[in-house]
């Protein structure tokens, strides 16, 4: 969750979306999570995607970096969680519409990408920081309904948003769908579990082509289901589960109480 405007309303708000967050990362690292599988390549627009029949080779370039050679660290030299030099090796892509100056959304109000911004973790000695690199706000569900799940449960509105992190060998993108009921939220994210990645269409352009690292998370939240992809290289892939986890969480316990109403 990005940095938001000074809230008057006591601490407490806070260290509970912190906590749910650990909590819900935790399970995920233990094995709990609801639909974990490989991220698999789609071979081209339109059609199935195939599991690799060998380990991916390792990607070269970013997908939108330029052909100009770049200063790489080895791989013990890639900046521990949450430094500040975990930037993009390439230009970030421009978000569909401009930051919200409102900080924390309306109750109910249309899911938007501008709610996320840049992301900073720490909580008790554990750190992570990603960039921001795109972001896309739809006003239905079809450009990220893969398979007709998300339309047979009334999904109403999506978001993608994309992260890099470690110097650009870890991508990430998220994707969270709005429901009109927890109920159709529960279904859909249990349809999902059983079906591979190609059920949500994310932007691959925001992905690796090749990768040593690639799964995908899919959990109910609410009224929500956030889906986050993470591929990463060689450099990056042992550090890959545990980002992608708390990643994962911190959305997830974002749309939990993202539509509580402030009473004060």
């Amino acid at each position: 969750m990005g940095p938001q405007e000074f809230d008057p309303r006591p601490r407490r708000g806070t260290g509970l979306v912190v906590a749910l967050s650990v909590g819900l990362a935790v399970v995920l690292l233990g094995g709990g999570a609801v639909g974990v599988v490989s991220y698999v390549n789609a071979t081209g627009a339109g059609s199935a995607p195939a599991e690799p029949r060998t380990k991916p080779s390792l990607p070269t370039s970013a997908p939108w970096q330029s052909d100009e050679p770049t200063d790489e660290p080895a791989q013990d030299q890639v900046p521990d969680e949450g430094t500040p030099t975990d930037e993009p090796t390439g230009p970030a892509v421009e978000p569909t519409d401009s930051p919200s100056d409102s900080g924390r959304p309306e109750a109910g109000s249309g899911i938007a990408h501008t709610e996320f911004d840049d992301w900073r973790f720490e909580w008790e000695g554990v750190r992570f920081s990603a960039k921001k690199v795109g972001g896309w706000t739809y006003e239905t569900c079809d450009p990220v309904d893969g398979h007709g799940v998300l339309a047979g449960n009334q999904c109403r509105r999506a978001i993608q948003v994309a992260y890099t992190a470690y110097r650009g060998h870890l991508k990430a993108v998220q994707v969270t769908m709005a429901f009109p009921s927890e109920k159709a939220a529960k279904a859909a994210a249990a349809r999902l579990a059983k079906l591979d990645s190609s059920a949500v269409n994310t932007r691959r352009d925001m992905t690796f082509p090749t990768f040593a690292y690639g799964k995908f998370l899919t959990h109910p939240s609410k009224n929500y289901v956030v889906t986050t992809l993470v591929t990463a290289d060689e450099t990056a892939r042992s550090r890959a589960l545990k980002f992608h986890a708390y990643l994962h969480a911190n959305g997830v316990g974002h749309f939990l109480l993202r539509d509580q109403t402030v009473t004060t």
